[in-house]
């Protein structure tokens, strides 16, 4: 799995370790495309609570770019309209 070194600083600030990524690249059940050939990757919180994995897994998303085959960034998909647009409610 490929970082760019963005995504290393960001996840290492976030306190997001390389095994935690992996889960949502794993089990992620949401994605969509952003543009700038990148796309949104996610585990939905309904998804996240039968997985079981860790409490915060359903709250964070990562940002990968079919270009590079890279995870640019990774980054906390907050409640409420600021989060929304990182969001697809089932």
């Amino acid at each position: 799995m490929g970082h760019s070194e963005h995504s290393k600083r960001r996840a290492a600030q976030r306190g997001v370790t390389d095994r935690f990524v992996q889960a949502i690249l794993v089990h992620a059940d949401i994605e969509r495309p952003i543009g700038d050939n990148c796309r949104l990757m996610r585990v939905s919180r309904r998804r996240s609570r039968r997985l079981n994995i860790d409490d915060r897994l359903g709250r964070y998303a990562l940002i990968w770019s079919d270009d590079t085959a890279r995870i640019v960034t990774v980054m906390p998909v907050h409640d409420g309209a600021n989060g929304r647009r990182y969001r697809k409610l089932h």
